[in-house]
């Protein structure tokens, strides 16, 4: 897979330039380590969605023009997706549960996507896509559980290898698991002696549920403010490259959530959605084994309500 990472990265490299990778300073006094975090809040719709969408939809640029693309998602892909569409001059139909805020809903619908409304569960999403596909053949897109998407994400890997390329730990946040997934996989073939550890959300454990029963399982997520990264259960392409390269899978409470959102808004001045802390939050609650070495925080998102930023911020 590292060879198809390589590829993707020549294939995203008209479009999309890479990402800062810093060190902070006040976070590596805190923690007693060298911390650096990989800002993918500076891509142009604010998370690291962009690439893998980017790669899909040029892996299947041809069908893409002639019939569109399509995806379920009511968060950082779809605006991923409806960005690459536009800049590739492919049409983009992008399902949403009735439940997606009206602030996601018109950012998307910004980016020139047309948005298919479906009922606020994740089988309608399915079922949406699937008829979608029937009716007019577009393009379906994952927003994790394909080889493009895993490929896509691999190149952050690749990316802050060669920022970095003395990293002993990379901290990924998971949801369907295409970023780890494919991070892992970029960093673990070129250095294996670099830890990769993913973090959930207590809230949606989908991942250390499945990787303590040895198998996918599927889970009911609850609200979580790293609503990024819900999900019912492991991708079954994900699943086994994250049983072959991830070291740990580590979950962190709301209010631990909370807390990293804050700490790096006010001491780092970094503006980072919730499910784009959680590496952070696991660091903070001493759930990272940090050694004094360089620790690579991947800051997947930045797109927090501004309610929800203001909320966090004065209490």
């Amino acid at each position: 897979m590292l060879s198809a990472i390589r590829a993707a990265r020549q294939r995203l490299s008209p479009y999309l330039s890479p990402t800062p990778l810093v060190r902070r300073d006040a976070l590596s006094r805190r923690l007693g380590a060298s911390v650096h975090c990989k800002l993918e809040t500076l891509q142009p719709t604010g998370a690291f969605k962009v690439r893998p969408a980017f790669n899909s939809v040029l892996a299947g640029l041809d069908a893409a023009r002639s019939n569109g693309v399509v995806t379920s998602s009511s968060g950082n892909f779809a605006q991923a997706v409806a960005y690459a569409a536009r800049e590739l001059d492919v049409h983009a139909r992008i399902v949403m549960m009735s439940s997606a805020s009206a602030f996601k809903r018109d950012r998307t619908r910004a980016l020139g996507a047309e948005v298919v409304d479906c009922a606020a569960n994740f089988e309608a999403r399915l079922q949406t896509v699937q008829r979608i596909h029937a009716e007019t053949g577009a393009l379906v897109l994952s927003a994790y559980n394909s080889p493009e998407t895993v490929t896509g994400d691999g190149t952050l890997g690749l990316e802050l290898l060669d920022q970095l390329p003395e990293a002993f730990c990379v901290v990924v946040p998971m949801s369907g698991g295409g970023l780890i997934s494919g991070i892992a996989t970029a960093v673990k073939e070129l250095r294996p002696g670099c830890r990769v550890i993913g973090v959930q959300a207590a809230a949606s454990p989908a991942w250390r549920v499945a990787l303590d029963a040895g198998e996918i399982v599927t889970t009911s997520p609850n609200p979580s403010l790293a609503d990024a990264l819900q999900v019912a259960a492991p991708g079954d392409l994900t699943f086994p490259i994250v049983q072959r390269w991830v070291d740990d899978v580590v979950l962190v409470s709301e209010d631990e959530i909370e807390a990293a959102v804050r700490w790096l808004a006010v001491e780092e001045k970094l503006v980072v959605e919730g499910g784009g802390a959680v590496g952070v939050a696991a660091a903070l609650a001493g759930r990272i084994d940090r050694q004094g070495l360089d620790l690579v925080f991947v800051l997947s998102g930045g797109n927090i309500l501004p309610s929800a930023l203001a909320r966090i911020l004065t209490t």
